[in-house]
């Protein structure tokens, strides 16, 4: 069966019947994600509404005023999930999310200009694609790919947008002659009675069961993200189409706005700019590893002259380092002490690395107690724990349980 939505994919409003309404618990797949779903699945006698298929995700949209949540296909029939029943034989109004709609047929039919343009120019096939919320990508049987073939493809498949050749569907019989034996490849084998070519002016024949624009002019614009390593020696192309192209634009101006005002200097001279608080940021980080160096060997000379000589050391400084705690705990190793070490991740205040480290009856004592407050994970390992500490909140807790422990040992 063709669907009213593949017969005419810009019609928005549609009147049809209920002719089934069935309780399910299939579950609800956005954009591969699958959520978990208690509800109805209403058939209706033909419908606006696209179910998934093709690597083109589900419409969204309402019957009368009923929220449609997803679209699958089953057969000849299309499956509308919705948290409420209609009941069988009642005319409902479908209606579709058009913004949603508009933008898969964007990306759908600039996925065929892109996929013909790379095959029959360049010999790169495509094999699968995934049309994402954000953006898309094909799937090329090439390991690699040339920038300057990526460049001109780009360049020859907007310059076919600005031509603006007309989109046609095509419909065939299985059984017609003069059909194309590429034009079945994939077809499932419950969509063998009529089969929809969908016509590229004379650039793309190609069969397929979604929807798409009627002319190139209304995909307004191509832009190729760049090639990535894709699965068994093939590479994935990411690719933007229309209004996804203007969004991003949009969204790289307001955070160019707002880094302007950061740094307070011109857009063009940011990565300038930026690269010069990188290498300050080096510096400054570099001297301060010296800081720290020199501060844990004076720590460790007061610990080792100190009399009488503390049985433990308990040392929380917020600006340390994992390597300032583990100099610490190195150059203390041979004095006997129960050591305890911590510092705060830089950014997550309550999170940090934690160092413990002694004879080995103090630590079976108090590491576990230890660990378990500060939520840790990690091992002993001989005669020192050295992990991840989630929860810092309970520092003054340990170092009471610490003090308190060697306390009654007097």
């Amino acid at each position: 069966m063709v669907f009213k939505c593949q017969e005419d994919s810009f019609l928005k409003e549609f009147t049809s019947k209920v002719v089934k309404c069935e309780s399910t618990t299939e579950p609800i797949v956005e954009y591969g994600k699958s959520t978990k779903f208690q509800g109805y699945q209403i058939t209706v006698e033909n419908t606006i509404l696209f179910p998934a298929g093709g690597g083109q995700p589900h419409d969204l949209g309402w019957l009368n005023e009923v929220k449609v949540l997803q679209v699958l296909r089953k057969g000849e029939e299309a499956l509308h999930f919705t948290k409420e029943p209609i009941e069988v034989g009642t005319n409902v109004t479908l209606k579709i999310n058009w913004e949603r709609r508009f933008d898969h047929m964007q990306q759908h039919s600039g996925q065929h200009l892109l996929s013909a343009i790379l095959e029959k120019e360049h010999d790169l096939p495509t094999t699968s694609w995934w049309l994402g919320s954000d953006d898309s990508y094909i799937e090329i049987d090439t390991p690699s790919v040339d920038p300057k073939i990526l460049q001109n493809v780009e360049q020859r498949c907007n310059s076919l947008i600005q031509s603006a050749l007309p989109v046609k569907v095509k419909l065939c019989k299985a059984k017609d002659p003069n059909l194309d034996k590429a034009h079945l490849r994939g077809l499932p084998n419950d969509c063998m009675d009529t089969i929809r070519i969908i016509c590229i002016g004379d650039v793309d024949e190609n069969m397929c069961c979604g929807t798409h624009v009627s002319n190139l002019s209304q995909l307004q614009v191509i832009k190729l993200l760049g090639a990535e390593p894709g699965k068994k020696g093939k590479t994935n192309l990411r690719f933007l189409v229309g209004n996804r192209v203007i969004n991003i634009f949009q969204n790289m101006l307001d955070k160019e706005k707002a880094l302007t005002g950061i740094l307070k200097n011109d857009p063009t001279r940011h990565e300038e700019l930026i690269q010069k608080l990188q290498k300050n940021f080096k510096t400054v980080n570099k001297n301060l590893q010296n800081v720290l160096t020199e501060l844990a060997q004076y720590e460790i000379e007061r610990v080792i002259n100190n009399q009488p000589k503390p049985k433990y050391v308990f040392m929380f400084k917020k600006e340390a380092t994992p390597e300032f705690n583990r100099a610490i705990c190195k150059g203390l190793e041979k004095e006997g002490l129960f050591i305890f070490c911590a510092s705060e991740e830089p950014d997550k205040p309550k999170e940090g690395q934690i160092i413990i480290q002694g004879p080995e009856e103090h630590c079976n004592v108090l590491g576990a107690q230890i660990t378990e407050i500060l939520k840790a994970k990690g091992a002993f390992k001989h005669g020192k724990f050295q992990g991840k500490a989630s929860d810092l909140s309970g520092i003054n807790k340990c170092k009471k349980l610490i003090e308190d422990y060697f306390n009654d040992l007097n």
